[in-house]
């Protein structure tokens, strides 16, 4: 079979104004997210500071006050700062979106809640990935992304951490085996609790992951893994966090992963073909032995006790905390300015 050939050009060149026009108009951005519309918006708001100081300054509260000409110029230097960066993120989205119109795969700007197998995408209380692109050749069939999401943890919802996601097809359904990172933890909700054996293979495999696997599956998870297997994954994976569940497998990437550069989108794109290819060849015949006899009739590939590894709470930031915060010190921040400049306000209204 042919090898798939890739354009990487679009990745080379960077996104103009007309790009993005453009491709606000193709993903269909709602008319408030435009670009446009937020330039302007900033304008406004930088104009009605402006307004605002010069005011300041004509009342002479700046005299008394200059607290309050500090918070007009740190609004104004926010806001612009907050569009710098939206615009970044945007070019970079762009990019990706004709890298992969060029080659004549699918893309999406936002997916909302998209529910996939894997353990890092289950606690999850509302999700959205960012710049997805899909190639369904057969040859190479993958999806990837950002995901962002607010997790649910022990009782309450989590902010958890974004990260890259490459997702691959399997042939078939295999055990659920996660490949935890020695050196950097990617997903900090993938918690696994009781019935989880660990495993620590052999040579250089060992010193970068710890293979996780439901106990009674060691067997099973070697194999899949032979030597030549975690030879290439060490040398295309050795940064990431990996996942077998159900039929699919996932590489997990750290949230800064710039999939709009031509090296790491080549990088991706290499990593998914190979894993595809290799653990295809591993797994395309697997069958799980202590599914039984009744499950086997049934057309259960992979028995109850193997299907999934026990999780644990997140470990995400309570997002009740987060707003409680943010609310205690915006109280604050409003009762210390009152007491401070709150007599001369009042007296300027009311003469």
């Amino acid at each position: 079979m042919a090898p798939v050939s890739v354009d990487l050009e679009p990745l080379r060149h960077g996104a103009g104004l007309r790009d993005i026009l453009t491709y606000e108009r193709i993903c269909r951005t709602p008319p408030y997210r435009r670009f446009l519309v937020l330039l302007v918006t900033v304008l406004l708001f930088a104009a009605a500071m402006l307004v605002a100081l010069w005011w300041l300054v004509r009342s002479e509260f700046l005299m008394v006050a200059p607290i309050l000409g500090l918070f007009v110029i740190g609004y104004t230097v926010l806001a612009a700062l907050s569009f710098v960066w939206h615009t970044v993120l945007l070019a970079r989205r762009v990019k990706i979106a004709a890298f992969a119109w060029a080659n004549g795969w699918a893309y999406a700007d936002a997916l909302e809640d998209n529910r996939r197998p894997g353990a890092a995408f289950a606690r999850v209380a509302h999700s959205q990935e960012r710049a997805v692109v899909a190639c369904a050749d057969p040859r190479l069939p993958f999806e990837l992304g950002i995901h962002h999401s607010v997790a649910r943890g022990q009782g309450a919802a989590t902010i958890q951490r974004p990260f890259g996601f490459i997702e691959v097809p399997l042939p078939a359904p295999v055990p659920h085996i996660v490949l935890a990172n020695r050196r950097r933890s990617i997903i900090p909700t993938l918690g696994l609790g009781r019935g989880a054996a660990r495993m620590d293979l052999e040579g250089d495999f060992a010193s970068v992951f710890q293979l996780i696997v439901p106990e009674g599956y060691q067997r099973d998870a070697l194999y899949i893994f032979t030597p030549d297997l975690m030879a290439r994954v060490i040398d295309l994976g050795s940064g990431a966090e990996i996942e077998l569940v159900s039929d699919r497998l996932y590489v997990y990437l750290p949230a800064n992963t710039r999939f709009d550069r031509a090296e790491t989108m080549a990088t991706a794109v290499t990593l998914a073909e190979e894993f595809h290819r290799r653990f295809a060849a591993r797994t395309e015949s697997y069958r799980d032995d202590q599914a039984g006899e009744l499950a086997a009739r049934a057309g259960v590939a992979v028995g109850l006790r193997g299907q999934r590894l026990g999780g644990s709470g997140g470990s995400g930031v309570s997002v009740m905390a987060v707003a409680a915060t943010v609310g205690v010190l915006l109280l604050s921040a409003g009762v210390t300015a009152f007491s401070l400049f709150g007599g001369d306000i009042l007296r300027t209204f009311t003469g």
